[in-house]
């Protein structure tokens, strides 16, 4: 079969791999979809922190995907074939200290699908062997393509519950991104009155304000800031930075209320520069999400998809085939980035 194989920053190639098989305790699926996600572009270009620098060369890329059970190993008796199931793309040891804690996501010895620390081959093919636990069944209501962002919403899902989103508060979001926008649908599915989006990408304001943002914003033109004291006199109570890039996070900085929290989610990929003195002078409590908890935040990000409670069919910008993953996928968000939000690709197309 043809598969998206890394081997190198600015190397990816749809090459002949061998057929996966399922061996005890997995199953083999035939990904209906596979989305490209930023921390791929990361990989691309040659990271030198994070998961994106991890990436094993020779490996199936692609964690974000869903599709249809074809076969179950030994030691599989609850998942048949025909099912359609969403990935949850990471793998833990379930012996070290936070796994023992019952945070597999922040496991040491974590790996993800895709090649990220350990050669397990991703979601960028025809077929994927994973584990059992890896697979969630995809509810009624939602389409195993749709299902295929249950990863990046995962995310939001996991970001939400780590900060202090109560009724009635209110929130805003920097990025509006694929992941931006999931955390706002679902900072809004939890009680949230108040969202402000903040991106520079027309096409991605246009997005978050469709999917029920209160205020949308563009940091060139206006301050994320000054807009969340228009509606909320002492700011809002969360932020949440999906940019990774310093002007956003200060803007973020001014934007909270005294002792509101700042919550980053972002994939950075260089040291941040806070300032210190203004996170102290508002007593700003500064949080940090890493991925999710399987178990717990992939059922509630498949209710939320299949509800319409996150809305599917606004984050997904194209389709494309496996042999354009690059030029119509990863090049065309590199260099045009304003004209998408999520691109899925069709690994039994091309």
């Amino acid at each position: 079969m043809r598969a998206a194989v890394y081997h190198g920053p600015r190397d990816i190639r749809v090459e002949e791999v061998a057929e996966p098989v399922a061996g005890p305790g997995q199953v083999l699926i035939e990904v209906s979809r596979n989305g490209i996600c930023g921390s791929d572009l990361h990989t691309y270009l040659g990271s030198s922190t994070g998961g994106a620098a991890m990436h094993v060369p020779g490996v199936v890329l692609g964690h974000e995907f869903a599709g249809t059970v074809r076969a179950v190993g030994p030691g599989v008796d609850d998942l048949a074939e025909g099912v359609a199931v969403a990935v949850a793309p990471i793998e833990w040891c379930g012996t070290c200290w936070p796994c023992r804690q019952g945070w597999p996501n922040l496991c040491r010895r974590l790996a993800i699908y895709g090649g990220y620390r350990d050669p397990l081959p991703g979601g960028l093919a025809p077929l994927v062997a994973v584990s059992r636990r890896a697979a969630f069944a995809v509810p009624p209501g939602l389409g195993v393509v749709e299902a295929a962002l249950a990863e990046p919403v995962a995310v939001a899902v996991h970001a939400v519950r780590r900060a202090p989103v109560a009724l009635g508060s209110s929130v805003m979001v920097l990025g509006a991104g694929p992941v931006g926008l999931a955390v706002a649908q679902c900072a809004l599915a939890a009680g949230a009155a108040t969202v402000v989006a903040s991106d520079l990408s027309p096409a991605r304001r246009q997005a978050a304000a469709r999917l029920g943002a209160t205020v949308v914003v563009d940091p060139a033109v206006e301050r994320p800031a000054s807009a969340a004291r228009q509606l909320n006199h002492g700011g809002v109570d969360v932020v949440f930075d999906t940019t990774g890039a310093d002007p956003a996070v200060d803007d973020g900085i001014g934007a909270l209320r005294q002792r509101g929290t700042l919550v980053s989610v972002a994939g950075w990929q260089q040291r941040a520069a806070l300032d210190m003195g203004r996170l102290m002078a508002k007593e700003i409590d500064l949080r940090f999400t890493m991925t999710y908890e399987p178990a717990v935040d992939f059922p509630v990000a498949l209710a939320l998809l299949a509800s319409g409670a996150v809305d599917a069919g606004v984050m997904i910008s194209d389709h494309i085939p496996l042999d354009e993953v690059v030029g119509r996928g990863i090049e065309e968000l590199l260099h045009h980035p304003d004209r998408h939000v999520k691109i899925l690709v069709d690994p039994a197309s091309g």
